[in-house]
C-alpha cells in the first residue's frame, strides 16, 4: 500500500468514526438536577496512617474534603469547626471513631455522614527509562536517558452514619501517579506525586458517595421533539407556550438506581396539582412527557419532577392565549 493510499484510508476511517459518533450521540437536555435521596451533610475526619510516609494521611484527607466540596448535593462541614470540636472533646488523639463518638459528632454538628479511613501503604519506585527530546512530524527522532518516578497510594475509606454510628461503606481504594524526568534534571520530591495519587483516590470516594446517596438527571421543556436512538432531541426549548401548544418535557436519567420511582406533577397557577404521572425508571433511560394545553387557562404553571421521593426540579412556564 502506498503512503498516499494509507493517508486516504486513514482519513476515510476518521470520517466514518465521526459520522458514527454524531449519529449515536444524543444531545443532553440543558437543565441538570442533582438531588440527595437522604441528607448529605458530610464531615471529613482525620485519616489514620499506617504507611511509612509521614503526612500522607493529611494529604488524603485534604484532597477528599476538597473534592466533596465541589460535588452537587453534598454539604461539607467546616474543617476548622470540626477540628476545634474534636480537640475539645479529645476525640482526635486516638484516631478511632466508635459508634457512640460518631453519634456525638453528628448530634453536635448536625452532619449526617462521617468520612474517615486509613492510608495503609505508599509505594514509591524509581526506574531508568528514556524520554523523547525531539519530534518531527509526530515521530520521535531523538531519545535521551531518563528516570521514571512513580507512586501508588493504597487506602481504606469508611463512610459512617452519624445518626446511628454504623459503618455504611468500607472500601479499599488506590491511586497512582508518575513523572518522567531526563537524567540530570531535578525531580523535586515524591510529595507532588502523592498529592496527585490522593486526588485519584478522592475522585473515587466522591464518585462512590454521590452514586450511593444522590441521583442525577437532565431535563428540558420544548415545543417539539424528535426520536433518536433510545432517546429524544428537543426542538425549540422554551418556558413560554400558547394554548395551542403541547408542552414536551424530556428527561434523561443519567444516574439513578434501577427501579427508582419518578413522579411528574403539573401544577396550575393556583398551586393545585392538575395532572400527575408516575414511572419506574432505570439508569440511562429517556422519558418523554407530553402535556396538552388546549383546555388550560392562561397563566403561570409549574412542572415538578420527584425521584425516589425527593424533589429533583421545579420548572415554571407560562401559557398565553
Amino acid at each position: 500500500m502506498s503512503d498516499q493510499t494509507g493517508v486516504l484510508l486513514a482519513i476515510l476511517i476518521g470520517v466514518v468514526l465521526i459520522v458514527g459518533i454524531v449519529l449515536l450521540v444524543i444531545p443532553e437536555p440543558s437543565e441538570r438536577a442533582v438531588v440527595a435521596t437522604e441528607r448529605l451533610d458530610v464531615a471529613v475526619l482525620a485519616f489514620r496512617n499506617s504507611s511509612s510516609w509521614r503526612g500522607a494521611e493529611e494529604t488524603l484527607r485534604g484532597r477528599v474534603e476538597s473534592k466533596l466540596v465541589g460535588e452537587a448535593g453534598v454539604n461539607v462541614f467546616s474543617r476548622s469547626q470540626l477540628d476545634a470540636l474534636l480537640i475539645e472533646r479529645a476525640l482526635g488523639t486516638s484516631g478511632i471513631i466508635d459508634p457512640a463518638t460518631a453519634v456525638e459528632i453528628g448530634t453536635l454538628t448536625g452532619v449526617s455522614k462521617l468520612v474517615t479511613g486509613t492510608v495503609y501503604a505508599v509505594d514509591t519506585l524509581s526506574e531508568p527509562t528514556t524520554i523523547c527530546v525531539q519530534w518531527d512530524g509526530g515521530n520521535c527522532v531523538e531519545e535521551a536517558a531518563a528516570n521514571k518516578y512513580s507512586v501508588k497510594l493504597l487506602a481504606q475509606v469508611e463512610v459512617i452514619d452519624a445518626r446511628t454510628g454504623r459503618i455504611e461503606q468500607s472500601t479499599d481504594t488506590s491511586g497512582s501517579a508518575e513523572s518522567t524526568v531526563r537524567q540530570g534534571a531535578a525531580f523535586g520530591s515524591y510529595d507532588s506525586l502523592i498529592a496527585s495519587a490522593a486526588d485519584k483516590v478522592a475522585e473515587q470516594v466522591a464518585s462512590h458517595l454521590t452514586s450511593t446517596y444522590t441521583r442525577e438527571l437532565r431535563f428540558g421543556l420544548y415545543e417539539g421533539y424528535k426520536v433518536k436512538g433510545e432517546g429524544y432531541i428537543g426542538k425549540g426549548e422554551t418556558h413560554r407556550f400558547s394554548a395551542s401548544d403541547d408542552v414536551q418535557l424530556i428527561v434523561h436519567f443519567t444516574r439513578v438506581e434501577d427501579g427508582d420511582l419518578f413522579d411528574i406533577q403539573w401544577i396550575d397557577p393556583s398551586g393545585a396539582i392538575v395532572d400527575h404521572a408516575e414511572d419506574v425508571v432505570m439508569d440511562d433511560e429517556w422519558q418523554l412527557y407530553t402535556w396538552a394545553l388546549s383546555t388550560r387557562a392562561p397563566g403561570r404553571y409549574h412542572v415538578q419532577g420527584w425521584i425516589a421521593g425527593s424533589l429533583a426540579f421545579d420548572a415554571p412556564f407560562t401559557v398565553s392565549p
